[in-house]
């Protein structure tokens, strides 16, 4: 009984603005039943409250979907019944003063009705302010409580200076109280060059696509400097500033490049005289050559193999993003002309999906190129069943398809071998992000596929094959890629 009479109530206040509505069109419909006369006259009379009563039934179903209705409602109605009853009890107050000064017997009915319609019109309106404007400014309020908390610095930038700055960006120049920087000009907290910067290239941007981002160096008060990663988007009277102060980021790049090019330096340097004193051990001990100095000869060729890796991992990641998109059937080709140029032995194949027309075939970034040509590479270098099982060389095929997953169309590429497999722990510590001993350069080059992948917003798979060897997927949104969908796809 009680959540019937509740779930009544909560219905009839949801529905209170045209059921408010309606009233006042029955109050109307009483009045031309009641008193009637020449059509003319009836409709000047109702025209107004029916028009207003229309209105409230209108609002009210038009906001029914509001995430705030009975809130709305409830405030639009009583702001509507309560302004209405209060200028109609006026005009009857009004009407009744006239009566008793001057004699007035006009009718009494007609006046109040239209004095209650405007009144139910005012108060409605009054209502609809207050519902929008309080809406508003929770919203403002809780955006505001957002960037103040926000850790980056976040700075709104009119006519070139600061019209409101978070603590946050206070912070990055020293400033413990964000409001002395309002009303300052934003180019003055950086430097010469940054300014520079900032008239060259960021101004234009905001013109031409409302949008910028990149690295200035910032400066405090006492004339200290820092980098920033900032990004500008364009407002209508104006723009955003986010900065976040990248020192730490900066530094540790700085020291891992340091000590990345010092050590493989070191290591290449290292190998060189360890290989010439083994060849020198060599000549002058034969006996020594199988037992021993083989073993240092392969070990440090394969360390000299794993620097030069390590250098060209750093060059191919250094460009990803930056290389030219290349169409993902060419990609395949290209993977697998050079494959078979590098590797005569070897039995490389192809395998594209030409269902669709020539123009519905996507575009990739070509570091896409340089990830499969990683895999065909490791496929070939270290596989050994070829030889056990005396056969020519070992197969890899290269193929590329656009696959749709229950709607989910994504553009995969697979390099399949028949070799000894990738172990399962240098699968795991990729896929995982986990450290792990590297073997003759292929981990390393795993990491680089992955790196790859991820940048361009794919995901890595590994899976073994039923006879033998493993099909490595490199599987990417094909929104991510440039052209139209293809007319056929093919289903897993």
């Amino acid at each position: 009984m009680f959540t019937s009479a509740r779930r009544t109530s909560t219905y009839v206040r949801e529905y209170s603005v045209p059921i408010a509505g309606l009233g006042l069109l029955a109050i109307v419909a009483a009045y031309v039943a009641t008193f009637g006369g020449p059509v003319f006259l009836l409709v000047l009379e109702a025209s107004v409250p029916t028009t207003i009563g229309l209105g409230h039934v209108w609002y009210g179903l038009r906001t029914r979907t509001d995430e705030e209705t009975t809130r709305r409602a409830d405030i639009v109605t009583v702001g509507s019944i309560t302004c209405g009853a209060m200028v109609a009890l006026f005009c009857a107050w009004c009407i009744y003063l006239l009566s008793v000064r001057m004699d007035f017997s006009g009718g009494l009915t007609q006046p109040v009705i239209s004095a209650l319609s405007t009144g139910m019109a005012f108060g409605g309106l009054l209502g609809h302010t207050y519902v929008e404007f309080t809406h508003y400014y929770r919203e403002s309020e809780r955006l505001s409580r957002a960037v103040d908390a926000s850790m980056d610095g976040i700075a709104v930038v009119v006519d070139d200076e600061h019209a409101y700055v978070n603590d946050a960006y206070a912070s990055l120049y020293g400033v413990h109280d964000a409001a002395t920087i309002e009303g300052t000009e934003w180019a003055e907290r950086y430097t010469n060059a940054a300014q520079a910067t900032i008239d060259r290239e960021v101004h234009p941007a905001l013109a031409e696509r409302n949008y910028w981002r990149g690295t200035l160096i910032g400066q405090r008060a006492d004339g200290t400097t820092f980098p920033q990663d900032v990004t500008v988007s364009a407002l209508e009277h104006g723009y955003v500033v986010v900065a976040r102060d990248i020192t730490e980021q900066r530094d540790r790049e700085q020291r891992i490049q340091v000590l990345n090019r010092v050590l493989r330096h070191n290591l290449r340097n290292a190998a060189t005289v360890i290989k010439g004193h083994a060849s020198l051990i060599s000549e002058k001990q034969p006996a020594l050559e199988r037992e021993h100095v083989r073993p240092i000869l392969e070990e440090t060729t394969d360390l000299i193999e794993t620097a030069d890796k390590a250098r060209g991992v750093e060059r191919t990641l250094e460009r990803n993003g930056d290389a030219d998109l290349i169409d993902a059937t060419a990609a395949v080709r290209s993977v697998v002309d050079r494959a078979r140029a590098a590797y005569p032995d070897a039995r490389v194949l192809s395998r594209t999906d030409e269902s669709g027309a020539r123009a519905t075939t996507p575009t990739v970034d070509g570091s896409v190129v340089d990830a499969l040509n990683e895999l065909v590479d490791n496929a070939v270098e270290h596989n050994s069943a070829a030889d056990e099982a005396g056969t020519d060389g070992p197969t890899v095929e290269v193929a590329v398809r656009a696959v749709d997953y229950d709607g989910e169309l994504r553009l995969e590429f697979t390099v399949a071998d028949d070799g000894d497999g990738i172990p399962e722990t240098e699968r795991r510590a990729v896929l995982d992000g986990a450290e792990t001993q590297l073997e003759h350069g292929s981990g390393l080059g795993l990491w680089l596929v992955n790196w790859i992948v991820q940048n361009g917003g794919g995901d890595l798979r590994f899976a073994d094959r039923p006879d033998g060897g493993t099909v490595v997927t490199l599987s990417f949104p094909y929104e991510c890629a440039a052209g139209p969908r293809p007319a056929l796809m093919e289903t897993p």
